[in-house]
C-alpha cells in the first residue's frame, strides 16, 4: 500500500474520531456550553459561561449582584434585598471563584452599562493562594464576551476536547435521574435540599457521618498570591467608587476545619492587607458559628442559615439573634501594623 493511501486512511480515521467526539460532547454537553439539554440533570456546568449568557439576556431585571465562590451560592438574594430598598440582586456565585473573577466580571458589567447599585462581595481565604484559573480548566473558563475572545473558537474547544471524566459523571448522574444539587438560574443560587432535610431532622447524625468534619487538618497553606489578589481588590474598590456602587465586603465564615489549613501569620497578614484597601466585616476564624459543624454541609460550604446571620450582622438586624462573636467590623487602616 502506498504512503499516500496510508496517510489518507489516517486522516479519515482521525476525522471520524474527532467527529464522534464532537457529537458526544455536543449531545452530553458536560459543561452546559451548548444548551442541548438531552441530559437534563446538570453537574459541573461552567457557571462563568452559563450565567453570563443568562445575564446578557436578563440584566435589566437586576440592579445589584452578589459576588462569591460556591460558598455564597446557597444565599437567596431576598435575604439581602430585605435590607436594601428597591433592590433586585442576582447571586453571581461561581465555582472556585477568586478576586480575579470578581474584578473581570465587574469590569464587564460596567463596560456593558449594566445597572449596578449594590455589590455584595464575599472574599474567601482561598484567595490567599488562588488567583485566576488554569488555562486547562474547562469548568472555569471565562465567557468569551468577558475576555473579548471569539465565541466560535471558544465553543470549538469544548466541542473537540477530550473530557472522559466529565462525560462519565454527567451520564452517570442522568441514569440515576436524580441529583442532590439543584440550580436556579433565575436567582443564581444552588441548593442541596436532601442534605438540608437531613440536617434539620438529625444534625448530630449528619455531622457524625460527614467525613470531612473528622479529618485532622494542619497548616499547609501560605499566602502566595498577595500582590495579584490585593491589586484586584483595589481595582474593585476603585471601580465601585467611580461608578457610585455601594460595596459591602466581608470574609467567608469558613468552617473551623477549613481554617486549620492556613498558617496563622499568613491569615492575619491577609486580613491586614484587606484592611489597608477597604473596610470590611470579618466572619472568618474560630467563633461559635464556624466551630459548629451543624452549620455546614461539609467543611467547605455553609448552610443558608449562616448566610442569613452574615446579612443580619452587616445590616444590623436586631430581630435576628446573631452570636456576639460572629462578625467583626474592621475599619479601613485599623489593622495596619497590628500583630494580631
Amino acid at each position: 500500500m502506498s504512503s499516500k493511501k496510508w496517510i489518507s486512511i489516517v486522516f479519515v480515521i482521525l476525522f471520524i474520531g474527532m467527529s464522534f467526539m464532537a457529537l458526544v460532547n455536543y449531545i452530553v454537553d458536560p459543561f452546559s456550553i451548548f444548551g442541548t439539554d438531552f441530559f437534563k440533570q446538570k453537574t459541573q456546568m461552567n457557571e462563568r459561561y452559563v450565567k453570563i449568557d443568562y445575564i446578557e439576556k436578563h440584566h435589566n431585571e437586576f440592579n445589584g449582584y452578589m459576588f462569591g465562590s460556591s460558598r455564597i451560592g446557597v444565599v437567596n438574594p431576598k435575604v439581602i434585598e430585605q435590607y436594601i430598598p428597591n433592590s433586585h440582586l442576582y447571586n453571581f456565585t461561581l465555582s472556585s471563584a477568586n478576586l480575579h473573577d470578581y474584578m473581570m466580571h465587574l469590569k464587564f458589567f460596567i463596560k456593558e452599562h449594566y445597572v449596578i447599585k449594590t455589590l455584595y462581595l464575599q472574599i474567601d481565604l482561598d484567595d490567599m493562594y488562588c488567583y485566576g484559573q488554569d488555562s486547562t480548566d474547562y469548568l472555569s473558563k471565562l465567557h468569551p464576551d468577558v475576555t473579548s475572545d471569539s465565541l466560535l473558537l471558544y465553543k470549538m474547544k469544548y466541542l473537540l476536547g477530550f473530557f472522559p471524566l466529565n462525560l462519565r459523571t454527567k451520564i452517570k448522574l442522568n441514569f440515576k435521574k436524580h441529583s442532590p444539587k439543584s440550580y436556579d438560574l433565575k436567582t443564581g443560587i444552588w441548593q442541596v435540599k436532601e442534605y438540608e432535610k437531613e440536617l434539620q431532622k438529625d444534625a448530630t447524625a449528619y455531622v457524625k457521618h460527614e467525613k470531612s468534619f473528622h479529618v485532622k487538618n494542619r497548616p499547609i497553606v501560605h499566602f502566595s498570591k498577595q500582590k495579584e489578589s490585593m491589586n484586584a481588590l483595589k481595582t474593585i474598590v476603585t471601580l465601585c467608587k467611580e461608578h457610585h456602587i455601594k460595596l459591602y465586603v466581608f470574609t467567608t465564615p469558613h468552617n473551623h476545619n477549613k481554617v486549620d489549613i492556613f498558617f496563622p501569620d499568613d491569615y492575619k497578614k491577609y486580613l491586614r492587607n484587606i484592611s489597608e484597601i477597604t473596610s470590611f466585616y470579618d466572619f472568618s476564624g474560630y467563633n461559635s458559628v464556624t466551630n459548629n459543624d451543624e452549620n455546614y454541609y461539609e467543611m467547605s460550604h455553609y448552610r443558608p442559615l449562616v448566610g442569613a446571620l452574615v446579612a443580619a450582622r452587616i445590616f444590623n438586624d436586631k430581630r435576628i439573634a446573631v452570636p456576639k462573636d460572629f462578625g467583626k467590623y474592621i475599619e479601613k487602616g485599623s489593622l495596619s501594623g497590628s500583630k494580631q
